[in-house]
């Protein structure tokens, strides 16, 4: 099992206060990692009443120039109050905003995105939950969504004790535990790898049944991870039943757990497997950060590149 690398971390940010407290854990692994800071600000343009109308298309450009320096310049300046001063910056406009973020972390070939699940700006909100589930189902890379920030774990840098690993025994889990056990292998993480039984409310009440399917599941579980190497890691199982979402939050929350790593699909725009759903549903939900794990990247970075090739130049 080859360790973690970290290299490129991108933030995105909104300038609320929210997006801005994510920069501080950002650079705490990248410094981990040895890996470099990347900010990034989706701009939607706003001009004054009848501007557009009344200017000419040289004034319009002009306009949206002096805009995107005047941003630049407050993310630059942001990066330098937060200690990142080596940070690399970049201003877009254009798609909606987890469009250009995922489009961004392609192009830079991002290890990371860390960004929190939602933060606001008067009226315009680019950081709703949506954003956030949005940019785990196409980004090509894993998306580390904060929720819990300034507490002990950042302020005492003491890293990870204890991750979450929801899997459903499928290949695309699988994937989701081999990133897990890497990222716990960098910090000295237990792992606690869980399955839920989700059955149809009749079927509830079976006890028989129920407890067959629960040996069954054992079972799968235990050829599930002698397919894994654990190279000394700390690995507890845990099989429960009832609703996954509701399962895996409840379960990260009474076991204290400080983040939970899971895998998406998001093979598909339009259809979505209910593994990549569940994935979105933890994020909404979840008590604490997930880290969510693409198990199928290159597919991913190809449907990106498509719609890069369609945009207009002069993009960034």
């Amino acid at each position: 099992m080859n360790k973690l690398s970290i290299r490129n971390i991108l933030v995105p940010i909104d300038f609320s206060k929210m997006s801005i407290r994510v920069i501080e854990p950002a650079s705490w692994l990248a410094g981990r990692f040895a890996g470099s800071i990347h900010l990034v600000h989706v701009r939607r343009p706003a001009y004054p009443t009848g501007f557009v109308a009344a200017a000419s298309p040289f004034s319009v450009m002009r306009y949206e120039q002096q805009a995107k320096e005047r941003v630049a310049g407050e993310l630059n300046a942001l990066a330098y109050k937060c200690g990142v001063p080596a940070a690399r910056c970049h201003v877009l406009c254009g798609t909606a905003p987890f469009n250009e973020i995922c489009g961004l972390a392609g192009k830079i070939r991002a290890d990371l995105i860390v960004m929190p699940t939602h933060g606001r700006t008067g009226l315009e909100h680019m950081f709703l939950g949506s954003t956030a589930e949005r940019t785990v189902r196409h980004s090509p890379c894993p998306v580390f969504v904060m929720r819990q920030l300034g507490n002990g774990l950042f302020e005492k840098k003491t890293g990870y004790k204890k991750i979450l690993v929801p899997v459903d025994f499928s290949d695309c889990s699988r994937e989701g535990l081999r990133y897990a056990m890497k990222f716990a292998e960098c910090f000295g993480a237990k792992v606690i790898v869980l399955h839920v039984i989700s059955l149809p409310y009749p079927y509830i009440t079976d006890v028989a049944l129920t407890d067959d399917i629960r040996k069954d599941a054992a079972r799968q579980m235990q050829r599930f991870l002698e397919t894994m190497e654990f190279r000394g890691l700390k690995v507890q199982t845990a099989i429960t039943r009832g609703t996954p979402i509701t399962e895996i939050c409840s379960f990260a929350a009474n076991k204290e757990v400080d983040l939970i790593i899971t895998s998406t699909h998001g093979l598909s725009d339009l259809k979505q497997v209910s593994t990549g759903s569940v994935a979105e549903k933890v994020v909404r939900h979840a008590f604490c950060p997930v880290l969510v794990v693409p198990s199928h990247p290159k597919i991913r970075v190809a449907k990106l590149s498509k719609r890069d090739k369609r945009k207009p130049s002069g993009h960034e």
